[in-house]
Formats: structure tokens, C-alpha cells, sequence
């Protein structure tokens, strides 16, 4: 003889469908990093040229006198310096961002508004390089990155991925009411 089955759990309490726009929305936000991070090493990480360029402007703006203290680092030492900080810092900021996008699939408002805020100054940043600097090879990195965050935040403001986030809302403040 088989148990009965549980009795079904009041709407409140079932777990909420999470709609394809919130996924939609956060493969395009992993694209997005991906990009990101893979442009950032191509034109700025294996750029020996460009970071000897600014170790050497960076070592032209200092003061007379303090290159030439012994124990003062090679333009070659400093320039693997900034690539080793560098590498940290995109996995760094890689993750952070991973992190967000998880949150935000999992319903948390504050991930999709840090990620909408994030598309924002990146739109705004590769518009204004592109006034400045005119269409070059290098912003095409950044055409990506900005098109696939666009992506991901329209996906996350549809109406059906507006309601996912306020229904987690809903049950995360019925759970602190709660005794």
C-alpha cells in the first residue's frame, strides 16, 4: 500500500517559474563578461606596446630624479607588474559580475538594476569613444559587450521577467513577517 501524496503547497509557498526572458536575459549577460574580458585581454593584456607606452609616459610624468634611485623597476619589470594586476583584476571584475548575474536569475531585484546600471555606463562609454576616436577595430569588443548587455537588459525588463522579480520580492518579505 503507497503513502498518500503530500498535500499541494499553497501558491505562496511552490516555487516560482523563472520565465526564458530571465534566462534569455542571463546568457546574454554571460556573453556579455565573456567578451568583455576576452577584448580586454586582446587589446589591452598582450598589448606589449601599448603598456610600454604607458609605463614610459607613466615614468616621463614622475618627478626628476626618482627613476634613477637604485632599485627603481625596468620598463619591462613594471610592464609584467600591470599585466599580473591586470589579470587580477578582470577575473576579479569577471566574477563580480557572474556573481550578479546569478543573483539576478535568482530573482534579485538589486542584481538586475546593478546590471542595468553597469550597461548604462558601458553604452555611454563606448558612444562617447566613438566620438572621439571614430569607428577602429579595438571598439568592436566593446560594440559587443554593449549589444549583448542591451540584450540581456531588455530581456530583463519584460513583463514577464518584472513580475518573476516582484513575486520573489512578494516572498522574501512574507518570509520576514512570518513568527
Amino acid at each position: 500500500m503507497s503513502m498518500p501524496p503530500p498535500p499541494p503547497l499553497p501558491p505562496s509557498e511552490g516555487p516560482i517559474s523563472r520565465p526564458k526572458a530571465v534566462d534569455s536575459a542571463f546568457q546574454a549577460v554571460l556573453a556579455s563578461i565573456a567578451i568583455s574580458a576576452l577584448g580586454t585581454v586582446f587589446t589591452v593584456l598582450l598589448d606589449t606596446a601599448l603598456l610600454t607606452q604607458m609605463v614610459n609616459d607613466m615614468i616621463a610624468d614622475m618627478p626628476r630624479g626618482t627613476t634613477d634611485a637604485p632599485g627603481a623597476m625596468s620598463v619591462s619589470a613594471t610592464v609584467g607588474a600591470f599585466r599580473v594586476i591586470l589579470a587580477f583584476s578582470i577575473a576579479i571584475f569577471a566574477g563580480l559580475m557572474l556573481l550578479f548575474a546569478l543573483k539576478m536569475r535568482a530573482g534579485r531585484n538589486w542584481a538586475r538594476i546593478l546590471l542595468t546600471a553597469y550597461t548604462g555606463v558601458g553604452a555611454w562609454s563606448f558612444l562617447s569613444a566613438m566620438a572621439s576616436a571614430g569607428p577602429e577595430l579595438q571598439l568592436m569588443w566593446s560594440l559587443a559587450d554593449v549589444a549583448f548587455g542591451v540584450t540581456a537588459v531588455v530581456y530583463m525588463f519584460r513583463p514577464e521577467s518584472t513580475k518573476y522579480f516582484a513575486e520573489h520580492k512578494q516572498r522574501r518579505l512574507q518570509a520576514r513577517q512570518r513568527p
